[in-house]
């Protein structure tokens, strides 16, 4: 108590407006006003500055010169003042005011109402707390206010549609409740709207459609519903819209084709309602960032011609259902840098050439075909970490980029990322922390995490059919307990494995109990049926954007480990007794940088062996020239992982089974055994010789694997059969 006397007593003599002080010199501040910032500071804990106190008088100094207050951190808190009459005893009104990043803790000071001259109050970046005062409608001047990134919570009080002068309002990041009042559609001048992150819920009022000088509208990360309104079509000065993370409903409307100024379009996460097509695009040809990532698109790129788009620099199109080819006009945009068109349904060849700046491509999760262009670059690398249960970790370290992939060393896992951190200065991939982490025996698997943007995945490669119990291991880092605006901080993504939701919204700090630096775990029992584990971390546009910096966002883990609920019967790297896991754990970046195309068409493009692999091709190709050469997976896929379903016969050579490839032709894979002793030259010879010889009556060979143990021979497909059961029939001879 008596230390908040002390305090109070500071403040009152650094703004000294007392009676004895008035009789001794002429008042430059108004005493209401002066009265009031003393109240302020004294209960948010703050102290005036000597570079515009001068003498205990506020509105000296840099609070009436030429000073930029808000663009010098020299100067907070800070206060400007004008409207400054009466001559040689003039009185001057406290017009702006800014307590901004200071940790300010508490609710918002009644006194404050009494600062009537204000234009321009920020108090963003503290600890407010309570209820967002309905006085504060009572500020009729005010043209710029920013309460952003604070624990205001409550409803958003209607007295705000008072302020009919406001130009920029901000309460985004915040814990308010309730649907927006239709009061705010009284803010006729408003052309700046920052409400992301706030809490709020419900449609949108339909009095916003009054709101046609809006210039910016931020509003992810809430609870909005119904469906996004027609009326932001006629708010034809705006040229920044943001709408992920939210419950809207499709459609999009088709009204935002008037939007022709439009710059920055970032929707997503739109799960329920009608489809949205692409049409209205056509006339947004300003367009520099464009979002529209899991909206419920059903459409063909080439219903927009995006060769108007000359500004366009990103283009997210990513978890939708377009289909159809990538046209070429497309990927040679000159300005175009980042392009995400994963989780689609696109058909095809990709187009042979790119633009310039085009460097961070993602096609993962479409159907198409053909091979992969030269444009398209990978790399790898590998060092294992032990766990303090023996468990043996690969380490996630690769400077992967915004679309990136890399598969470790063990051959275990592999790993991509597709996404690019909005907004961000560095946009880094993997954080770092020297904290002592809790809850865990393992800190030094904590000290690193990997984060994504929009959809991080790993892949157990390899692994024998079970059931396994993967562990997924978190922790927060970046904020911290206590009273301060970078604990107001939310990372929330969702999980899959095995494509099966386990996680929707998981907050990590939420799951460890509010704390940062506390280790959290996830287990999940999951089968494995085709050798293929798939972990999956999506962002769907939910928790906070920009604490502690712009563009910190999205999932984020340090470790994750398979454990097989059964005894291996296969020596691999993954299990070789019970109990034994494999796993990843994200390391230290080596300086091995990884570039290109994420998951040409499918799943992973998987390398092993690459090199010496590439050798013998080489070697086959010097002899016979240049078969068409299939992958190993494409081969096993197409025959079910050689299903004893699809055998079409069996003999010394091997053994043939029945194929689809993925453009549709049945084939006839030979898959010649260890002991039919016929090594690369005979190989070589039995394609060089089927390849010469050509019949109407003879089959043909359609290509060639060398992957692996056994090489694969590719064959064409007769469907009538063998030339003895057209003569003899099918039944069996006695």
């Amino acid at each position: 108590m008596r230390g908040s006397q002390l305090r109070h007593g500071a403040a009152l003599s650094l703004l000294l407006l007392a009676t004895v002080a008035h009789a001794q010199r002429p008042t430059r501040t108004d005493p209401g006003d002066a009265a009031a910032l003393n109240a302020v500071f004294a209960k948010l804990g703050q102290k005036a500055g000597t570079s515009w106190n001068i003498s205990g008088d506020p509105c000296t100094g840099a609070a009436t010169d030429n000073t930029d207050i808000d663009s010098d951190p020299n100067f907070n808190p800070a206060i400007k003042c004008e409207v400054c009459t009466g001559g040689n005893t003039s009185v001057c009104r406290i017009t702006k005011l800014k307590i901004y990043a200071l940790d300010a803790v508490g609710p918002i000071p009644e006194e404050l109402r009494n600062l009537t001259a204000l234009t321009n109050l920020n108090l963003a970046q503290n600890y407010l707390t309570g209820p967002l005062p309905s006085f504060m409608g009572e500020l009729t001047n005010m043209q710029y206010m920013s309460l952003g990134i604070n624990a205001l919570s409550g409803p958003v009080p209607k007295e705000l549609g008072n302020l009919t002068n406001l130009i920029v309002l901000s309460f985004s990041s915040n814990n308010f409740s309730g649907p927006l009042p239709s009061e705010l559609g009284n803010l006729a001048k408003l052309e700046q709207l920052y409400i992301d992150s706030a809490g709020v819920s419900g449609p949108l009022p339909s009095s916003l459609s009054k709101l046609t000088k809006m210039k910016q509208l931020w509003a992810s990360d809430n609870d909005f519903t119904g469906q996004i309104p027609d009326y932001i079509g006629s708010w034809s000065s705006l040229t920044d819209l943001r709408f992920q993370g939210n419950s809207f409903q499709g459609p999009i409307p088709a009204t935002l084709s008037n939007l022709g100024l439009l710059a920055s379009l970032r929707i997503g996460d739109i799960l329920n309602g009608s489809f949205s097509s692409l049409t209205f695009l056509n006339n947004l040809t300003s367009l520099n960032t464009l979002i529209l990532r899991n909206c419920r698109i059903s459409d063909k790129l080439v219903s927009t011609d995006f060769s108007k788009f000359t500004s366009l620099n990103l283009l997210d199109l990513s978890f939708n259902n377009i289909t159809g080819e990538v046209p070429q006009t497309l990927l040679n945009l000159n300005s175009l840098t980042f392009l995400f068109l994963g989780n689609n349904s696109l058909s095809g060849s990709l187009p042979s050439s790119i633009g310039s700046l085009l460097k961070s491509l993602d096609f993962s999760y479409n159907q198409l075909s053909g091979s992969v262009p030269s444009w398209a670059k990978d790399s790898q690398f590998m060092r294992s970490v032990s766990g303090s249960d023996n468990s043996v970790y690969e380490p996630d370290d690769a400077s992967l980029g915004p679309a990136s992939f890399y598969v470790t060393g063990g051959p275990t896992w592999g790993v991509s990322n597709v996404g690019r951190f909005m907004d961000s200065r560095n946009g880094s991939y993997i954080i770092y922390s020297s904290h002592q982490f809790q809850n865990t025996l393992d800190t030094e698997l904590f000290r690193n995490a990997r984060m994504s943007p929009s959809s991080l995945r790993y892949f157990g490669i390899g692994l024998e059919n079970g059931n396994y119990t993967v562990t997924l291991q978190f922790a927060e880092f970046d904020f911290p307990g206590g009273q301060s605006w970078k604990s107001t901080g939310r990372r929330v993504f969702d999980i899959y494995v095995q494509g099966v939701r386990k996680e929707q919204n998981f907050d990590i700090r939420k799951e460890a109990g509010g704390k940062s630096y506390t280790a959290v775990s996830k287990h999940y029992i999951v089968p494995v049926t085709k050798n293929f584990l798939e972990i999956h971390l999506f962002w769907a546009g939910k928790g906070t954007c920009c604490i502690p910096s712009q563009g910190y966002y999205g999932p984020a883990i340090s470790a994750l480990s398979a454990t097989p609920n059964f005894t291996p019967t296969v020596r691999n790297a993954v299990a070789k007794k019970k109990g034994s896991k494999t796993g990843v754990i994200v390391g230290v970046i080596v300086g091995v940088a990884v570039l290109g195309l994420l998951a040409f068409a499918g799943i992973f493009v998987w390398r092993q062996k690459r090199r010496k692999l590439s050798l013998e091709q080489e070697e086959l190709y010097s002899i016979v020239g240049r078969p068409n050469v299939l992958s190993y997976g494409e081969l096993r896929s197409a025959t079910e992982n050689f299903s004893s379903n699809n055998l079409l016969g069996k003999g010394g050579y091997g053994s043939v089974y029945k194929g689809k490839l993925t453009d549709g032709r049945f084939v006839a894979v030979k898959q010649l055994s260890e002991t039919s002793h016929q090594g690369k030259k005979e190989f070589a010879t039995e394609i060089e010789t089927i390849s010469r010889v050509q019949h109407r009556n003879l089959v043909k060979l359609y290509g060639c694997c060398l992957e692996g143990n056994k090489p694969l021979l590719v064959y064409e497909y007769l469907e009538n059969g063998s030339l003895d059961h057209a003569l003899f029939g099918t039944n069996s001879v006695e």
